[in-house]
């Protein structure tokens, strides 16, 4: 089979297949990587693949996932990377030091659980 145009030969970088996991990591060569005729929500190239990487910068500390919300989900993802150690393996969008103290652990996630429930 030969390259041709939109056919990608490199790893997409899986979350985690295992467990049914297509999202894609941050540094994923499927990143606008799709259709130039078609627009992500971020104004970028489309991605290869179900679902777009958003390529804007972070607008609300403690929203690790991007969404405009702060809830259970930026929670799960602040443990991701405490446990992992690893940013694009948790398919976060932003950085989150909540307590600018150079470090990801428990506190933070406190910190975002205040945000929550006040």
């Amino acid at each position: 089979m030969q390259p041709g145009t939109g056919v990608l030969y490199q790893n997409p970088q899986f979350i985690n297949i295992e467990t049914f996991n297509f999202d894609v990591a941050g540094t994923s060569p499927c990143i606008n990587s799709g259709s130039p005729d078609i627009i992500d929500d971020d104004g970028t190239i489309s991605d290869i693949g179900a679902y777009f990487t958003s390529n804007l910068p972070c607008s609300n500390q403690g929203d690790l996932n991007n969404d405009n919300t702060i809830n259970i989900l930026d929670i799960t993802l602040a443990v991701c990377v405490i446990l992992d150690d690893s940013f694009d393996n948790c398919n976060t969008q932003c950085g989150w030091d909540m307590n600018s103290d150079g470090l990801y652990n428990i506190i933070d996630i406190i910190l975002i659980i205040d945000i929550i429930i006040n």
